[in-house]
């Protein structure tokens, strides 16, 4: 029981049980890097650049690559750029500016407007650059202090500046960098300056601390193996690339379905909380797969034959709908469970055919929660098939994709069937409260997707 309730606490507190895996397959940490442009004995502007590593840059060429030339071109850096804009315009960039003066000075805050906001290629990195105007005065001791930090935790920060740097023929500058801060201190005469070898050493280091795990580079890599094969059914079908492609499409599937998303622990939830067969598990779990993938099939074929173009407008906000849509209906789906669970209770009936209908049809509901919610590297996957013109190949692909999200949510599935089954039989006396606490679950994720349903226009 305690390792029981540990693991549930464990499923509750981790918040990236709850996201998409491919639209969060890991949360980026920006390598910021601070230019000051200064004009006579002042600081006049601010040139900020955040940096970021090889792979956090593959995975944005993946939802954002819509030509399929394997590079960001300036419409899709305008795109990449656009939804920078739209969450930290709103929020300050996600960076503070202070100043006071050594020893004792008052901290003030130093004002300013954000401009020239731009996203390129740099190093085959992505860089988000901006400038922030400001004014301020230099004289010896006076310490410029910026921080970065994101409240919703969707970037993580660290600065580049350290050392010593020039900036002026009378004064320089000596950067000391602290995890998502860095303080300026201003000071008199020339210095051995260094910061551009620190700062060349770091960026080195950028990839090295921001690897993939293992299901997130399988993910990528299967992603990337069936945008190779459906290039390749431009001219036709034969029986080895068929082959390929159910394999792949399975793999990706299922290497999807494994990493960080809701429908797991939905599933697991459900099954520990009502029970279930083997049968009815692998039933549940195909809906679940099939329902992920025809919703991101149908978006397609929408933006195609309606619209003529996936937008990332439309691509942003159908996210955040769904998202909504999918919670609420676990919310409305959870308080019906527990209210004929409570009325069961209070006429002491155990089973009756009625509630083996409203089961029945909760199953349904349960399943569409859990896969409303399109994914990002489906619809790219079938974006690709249908400009090719490969069709048959996208119906394909769609259904072995289906079967290998399905396969993961069986075994949570029977994973939670297997928890109910076993305390039904060793811990009878606190059945009821193991169905409750899986039912607060199930609870916790609906109000936690509705509540971070408005965050999802991060890249």
């Amino acid at each position: 029981m305690r390792l029981l309730f540990s693991f549930l606490m464990l499923v509750i507190l981790n918040s990236q049980a709850f996201s998409c895996a491919l639209c969060a397959l890991m949360i980026p940490t920006a390598h910021i890097y601070l230019d000051l442009e200064t004009k006579e004995s002042n600081l006049t502007s601010i040139k900020i650049e955040w940096i970021f590593s090889q792979n956090f840059t593959n995975l944005t060429k993946e939802s954002y690559d819509l030509n399929k030339n394997s590079k960001l071109e300036d419409d899709e850096l305008e795109m990449i750029n656009k939804a920078f804009l739209d969450y930290v315009e709103k929020q300050n960039f996600l960076m503070s500016f202070e100043f006071y003066d050594m020893p004792d000075g008052k901290t003030k805050k130093l004002d300013g407007e954000f401009k020239n906001p731009k996203t390129k290629i740099l190093d085959d990195k992505l860089v988000f650059e901006f400038e922030k105007d400001v004014s301020l005065e230099l004289i010896q001791d006076r310490v410029l202090k910026v921080m970065a930090n994101d409240v919703s935790g969707y970037f993580k920060f660290t600065f580049l500046n350290v050392g010593n740097e020039n900036i002026s023929d009378d004064m320089f500058v000596s950067y000391n960098s602290n995890l998502n801060a860095v303080f300026a201190r201003f000071e008199k005469g020339q210095a051995k300056e260094n910061v551009q070898d620190a700062i060349n050493q770091a960026l080195k280091e950028i990839d090295k601390t921001q690897k993939t795990n293992f299901i997130e580079s399988r993910t990528v890599s299967s992603l990337e193996s069936l945008k190779t094969l459906f290039r390749s059914s431009e001219g036709g079908l034969n029986l080895t690339l068929t082959l390929s492609i159910i394999i792949i499409s399975f793999i990706y599937g299922f290497f999807h379905a494994a990493g960080p998303g809701h429908a797991k622990v939905l599933t697991t939830s459900y099954f520990m909380a009502n029970g279930g067969s083997y049968l009815k598990s692998f039933l549940f779990a195909l809906k679940i797969g099939f329902f992920h993938v025809i919703g991101s099939f149908l978006l397609v074929v929408v933006s195609m034959f309606v619209t003529g173009v996936i937008s990332n407008f439309l691509t942003i906000n159908t996210f955040v709908f769904t998202t909504k849509i999918s919670a609420i209906i676990i919310i409305l789906v959870v308080s019906y469970i527990f209210v004929s669970r409570v009325k069961s209770m209070a006429k002491e009936s155990t089973h009756c055919l009625c509630c083996d209908k409203n089961l029945a049809k909760s199953e349904w509901f349960i399943a569409l929660s859990a896969a409303i919610v399109p994914c990002a590297g489906t619809i790219l996957v079938f974006l690709l098939a249908f400009n090719l013109g490969s069709y048959l190949a996208a119906f394909i692909s769609a259904i072995f994709m289906g079967l290998g999200m399905a396969s993961v949510i069986f075994i949570a599935a029977v994973f939670g069937a297997s928890i109910n089954k076993f305390t039904s039989v060793k811990f009878e006396n606190l059945k009821l409260y193991i169905e409750f606490l899986a039912l607060f679950v199930m609870l916790s994720i609906g109000i936690f997707m509705f509540i971070m349903s408005d965050k999802l226009g991060v890249l």
